[in-house]
């Protein structure tokens, strides 16, 4: 199972996340490239941190609105989506180029994550964009979602997601936080090895529900995120469940 992580959203000298901590206990790091969050230096300096963990690198890739942090909802064009993520993929790996690495992933942000999951114009213009800029990257999305398997269908390498840290109803969507709360280690924990033995993820009523996943996400804005994360990765230790990058795992 992959550990993946939103990171790099501090901008100037607005500090948000301890990602040197955090870094420490996951397999992937989703870097902000500068639209819901991050600047050049914060994306060079994450992407440095990266590199001394040995964390594979994706691109998180948002609306361009860092005042309300790339999760309200505003009227882009599918033209502009697929411009959009043009220019942060190409931002952000040419920081990896500079160090030596290659981008593992993409994975859509705050809103936009479910702009692309639920209307047809946005995943095709968000699919569009990746797969002229680089079809071998991995997509980070909700299995069964719309864009899921519009990408199965044109050939892309879908990788499903679960945010553990995120509350679920009862129709299998995640329940989209403004302010990220701080959960219970134990309790993320104890969802993360739900997923990685059982497929399984409880709903806010406590209902089970299908949750077939290649990575769970823990968000790096909660905070108390890395105490999440360490717990997550001790747990995994204890029950012999192994944690390893997505293009480790042959996805």
């Amino acid at each position: 199972m992959d550990l993946n992580v939103d990171m790099g959203e501090s901008f100037g000298r607005y500090k948000l996340g301890n990602d040197e901590e955090v870094m420490k206990y996951i397999t992937s790091a989703n870097v902000a490239c500068g639209f819901h969050a991050g600047d050049p230096l914060v994306m060079d300096t994450t992407v440095r941190l990266a590199k001394q963990y040995d964390v594979a690198v994706g691109a998180h890739t948002g609306i361009q609105d860092i005042r309300g942090f790339g999760r309200r909802r505003l009227d882009i064009t599918p033209e502009e989506l697929k411009s959009d993520t043009l220019y942060q993929l190409g931002a952000l790996d040419a920081i990896l180029k500079v160090h030596h690495m290659t981008m593992q992933h993409v994975k859509p942000h705050g809103i936009l994550y479910r702009m692309v999951s639920d209307e047809e114009k946005y995943a095709e213009a968000y699919l569009d964009a990746i797969a002229s800029f680089n079809p071998q990257l991995l997509i980070m999305i909700p299995r069964g979602t719309l864009i899921w398997q519009r990408g199965k269908e044109l050939g892309l390498k879908m990788c499903a997601e679960i945010l553990i840290d995120l509350s679920y109803d009862e129709e299998g969507n995640w329940v989209l936080e403004r302010t990220k709360k701080a959960r219970s280690p134990e309790e993320v924990a104890e969802r993360a090895v739900m997923v990685a033995r059982d497929k399984q993820i409880t709903t806010i009523s406590g209902k089970r529900i299908n949750a077939d996943a290649d990575t769970i996400c823990c968000h790096g804005d909660s905070p108390n995120a890395e105490d999440v994360v360490r717990t997550v990765k001790a747990e995994f230790t204890r029950l012999g469940i192994p944690l390893m990058k997505l293009s480790d795992c042959g996805a």
